[in-house]
């Protein structure tokens, strides 16, 4: 049974329990990485680098004292490891658990179970169509067209993306944004990544194969198969791990196998409509949605493109500017304005969670230490409720000050799960705008922007960024409308909604101070420092990591220098991540098309940075100086 089906099972079975039993039950892939290492320590007979945990079980109700663990392969329980297997739950080992409980946990083992037996029986029918190629013996030494070493390499790709749409699909604002903006060919079709992951890979496929040289029946047969190997990967079928590499030569030399690649070259499961006709999708969903695997997805699609166009060990011209193009529109997608962004919160997330992701960012101990003391506080005033002492009346809305990508937003966002988690709010999402979202261009429009941004945030938190932009000394400018608003709706809403307003240091104090009302609600001030140099390198080094690349040394000297440069001349408006996160993209820019034209393809070379990627040191640094200092005299 793969562990995609597992998980599915797992979800089947968290989504039917009661509000009740789930405090007792816990998803094991929710469970933070820092956490599993220590639950391992209670648990000996576990390996977690062999075994998957599904769920994990504690009588007392907390993921710190555990009695059962259920992975992919056993049950364990103290220091024993039982296989999984039917009635496993009649040992009397599991006797001082509630029966209730036990007869859950029974289903799910049953469920598994089922599941695994269905999948041998569809293995062994699978294998009975393929019974004359059983009993050959695949010689090793063979020369075949399709080789191991290029099998290996769309193998790990395959992985990798799988792994990502994984991810994507658990994302309820993602899953929603595809199905609002593609114009449905099937009604009835709920579109998943793997639809667009797939639309995406067809678009880079039919971009290439017409330069290619057909008359090369090794390359043809490569790309053809990576299609083939692709489209059926993301569909849940592995033909790699299904059928000998000998099968495989020969499937890929039957007209069958050609007629096959016809159809799914031509597949088309909607329509994008004019806004991304001729744009790759995933990168720019992701990059409208500002999510963290737009660097990953346009990597993929652009190793899928160079795999393509070097299949036959040689790149023409025509060749290497095409793939310039596709990597352009890969890294530069177009993208729709919008002035108002929202942010779910992740239901099967809890409170520790959320602080150890909190403790995980690089930098800002002054604003750990706050959020943590403001948590603490927030814990004891629910306590004092619970038994029936008076409350101080404290104001949640607070004051972000800082200059830009040094992480307001971010912590907002976990801040809006804090207040979640402790019972203050009732879905903790945040709602991100600035002035673009709440002003308008003509009387009476501003308060119906505002009112509808309002209703958007209720039960969670507004974030408004550069807030200061909203009170100017005109008073005919909207913007002093919007406040006069903004404070209205916080009052009336005051149980369901926090404001975070963020901005520069000096024009938040002057922002508050212009309006006594912002003044009497606003009481609770974060201050934000710029990064450090060796931070803005840990958090390269963080894009690097999850977008699998590796930074070699001399290249991690050279960046040194320039943050160093950098954080020595910096303006107020000096863009901290923002600037590691520009940097980033412009360097993985420069690696593309610095191997562009190497052959043969190698891992090492789709995955390394080197010294010669990054830019000249002063150049970068007076580019990036004079962008901020324009952006103070505009």
């Amino acid at each position: 049974m793969t562990n995609r089906k597992y998980h599915k099972a797992t979800d089947q079975f968290f989504s039917k329990l009661t509000q009740e039993d789930k405090a007792s039950f816990f998803k094991g892939k929710s469970v933070n990485p820092l956490k599993i290492l220590s639950i391992s320590s209670a648990f000996p007979t576990l390996r977690i680098k062999d075994e998957d945990l599904l769920v994990l079980y504690s009588l007392k109700e907390s993921i710190d004292e555990l009695d059962l663990i259920i992975t992919n392969q056993n049950i364990h329980i103290a220091e024993t490891s039982i296989p999984l297997d039917k009635d496993v739950f009649q040992d009397v080992k599991f006797s001082a658990f509630p029966k209730e409980h036990v007869a859950l946990l029974n289903d799910l083992v049953d469920d598994f179970l089922l599941t695994k037996k269905d999948e041998k029986k569809n293995l062994s029918d699978f294998t009975n169509k393929f019974k004359d190629f059983v009993n050959q013996k695949e010689d090793t030494t063979q020369e075949f067209d399709i080789d191991y070493e290029f099998l290996q390499i769309l193998k790990n790709e395959g992985e990798k993306i799988q792994n990502l749409a994984e991810d994507l699909n658990n994302n309820k604002r993602f899953s929603n944004t595809i199905n609002a903006i593609v114009h449905k060919t099937d009604d009835a079709l709920e579109f998943k990544a793997e639809h667009v992951i797939l639309q995406d890979i067809i678009r880079v496929f039919n971009m290439i194969y017409p330069l290619s040289d057909n008359k090369n029946t090794v390359a043809d047969a490569k790309v053809k198969f990576l299609l083939a190997f692709m489209f059926e990967k993301l569909q849940g079928n592995d033909i790699i791990a299904s059928l000998s590499i000998e099968r495989i030569n020969k499937f890929v030399q039957s007209e069958k196998f050609d007629e096959n690649i016809e159809v799914i070259k031509t597949a088309s499961l909607f329509d994008l409509g004019n806004e991304y006709k001729n744009e790759f999708l995933l990168p720019s969903l992701l990059k409208r949605l500002d999510s963290q695997h737009f660097a990953n997805s346009a990597s993929f699609l652009y190793r899928i493109a160079s795999l393509i166009t070097k299949a036959d060990g040689t790149i023409s011209e025509e060749e290497t500017a095409l793939l310039k193009k596709i990597n352009s529109k890969l890294q530069h997608p177009k993208e729709k304005l919008e002035g108002v962004k929202q942010t779910e919160i992740d239901e099967n997330e809890t409170l520790d969670d959320v602080m150890d992701e909190l403790n995980e960012l690089i930098g800002l101990d002054n604003i750990k230490t706050s959020v943590k003391e403001l948590s603490n506080f927030l814990k004891v005033q629910k306590l004092r409720e619970e038994k029936g002492l008076k409350n101080v009346n404290n104001s949640l809305h607070s004051v972000f000050m800082g200059p830009p990508g040094t992480g307001k937003t971010t912590v907002a966002r976990l801040v809006s799960k804090i207040y979640k988690h402790l019972g203050y709010l009732e879905k903790g999402h945040l709602v991100e705008t600035d002035r673009t979202g709440m002003v308008a261009g003509y009387v009476g429009q501003t308060a119906l922007k505002v009112e509808e941004v309002i209703k958007t945030s209720l039960d969670g938190v507004l974030f408004i960024d550069e807030a200061y932009s909203l009170a100017k000394d005109n008073k005919k400018d909207f913007g002093n409308e919007a406040v006069e608003v903004l404070l209205k709706k916080m009052e009336d809403h005051r149980d369901q909604l926090v404001v975070i307003v963020a901005g520069y240091p000096d024009e938040m104090e002057e922002f508050i101070e212009s309006n006594p009302g912002l003044q009497s609600r606003f009481n609770r001030y974060f201050t934000f420092d710029h990064y450090k140099p060796k931070e803005l390198i840990g958090i390269f080094e963080l894009f690097c990591l999850k977008n699998d690349f590796v930074l070699a040394d001399e290249a991690k000297e050279k960046l040194e220098f320039i943050f160093d440069k950098l954080y020595e001349k910096r303006h107020k408006s000096f863009g901290n991540a923002r600037v590691a996160r520009n940097l980033f993209e412009k360097i993985i820019e420069y690696q593309a098309n610095r191997i562009v034209s190497i052959t043969p393809l190698t891992e090492e070379l789709l995955k390394t940075i080197v010294e010669d990627d990054i830019p000249p040191i002063n150049q970068t640094v007076d580019d990036y100086l004079r962008f901020q200092k324009d952006e103070e005299e505009a």
